[in-house]
């Protein structure tokens, strides 16, 4: 009787089966970078989104007042500036935003507190002119910077 049996080797299973887990591997890596700079790319527009809608509001005389946003930690402050000293004090904040998981600001010297004034001129924490910048970085080293300048332009440049 001739018997032939019907299957894959030992060895074909094992090869199919590395191949499979270094597919798996590199899908892995590409996922989780994909993740990691949609958490950057969120988190400068909610930062750009809170310097805007300081300039707007303090454009458009909103109570009054100069708005501003203030960077703490990875936490970022959109306020209202009730006393005019350029600076966030207890009380004047009107929303509070985390930066996304694994994303860092990192505001170049004197930019943590950035306001506006009714023509939309950027100042800074001791109500100079307010010229800055804010790095963004995610645990992958990717970068983005959000420019603020002097005319109260802001814009971001991928680094």
């Amino acid at each position: 009787m001739d018997r032939k049996v019907k299957g894959f080797t030992l060895t074909e299973l094992l090869i199919t089966i590395v191949i499979l887990l270094i597919l798996s591997g590199f899908a892995f890596l590409w996922l989780r970078n994909l993740v990691l700079n949609q958490r950057l790319k969120a988190t400068t527009d909610g930062l750009m989104s809170a310097y805007e809608t300081a300039r707007l509001y303090a454009m458009t005389g909103r109570g009054q007042r100069t708005w501003g946003v203030f960077i703490s930690g990875n936490t970022y402050t959109l306020f209202r500036d009730d006393n005019y000293n350029c600076q966030f004090d207890a009380g004047e904040g009107i929303r509070v935003f985390n930066a996304e998981p694994g994303v860092s600001l990192l505001p170049a010297s004197g930019c943590n507190t950035i306001t506006f004034d009714k023509k939309g001129y950027p100042r800074n924490s001791t109500c100079g002119l307010g010229m800055c910048s804010v790095v963004l970085q995610n645990s992958a080293g990717s970068k983005r910077t959000v420019y603020i300048d002097r005319f109260g332009r802001i814009r971001y440049e991928t680094q």
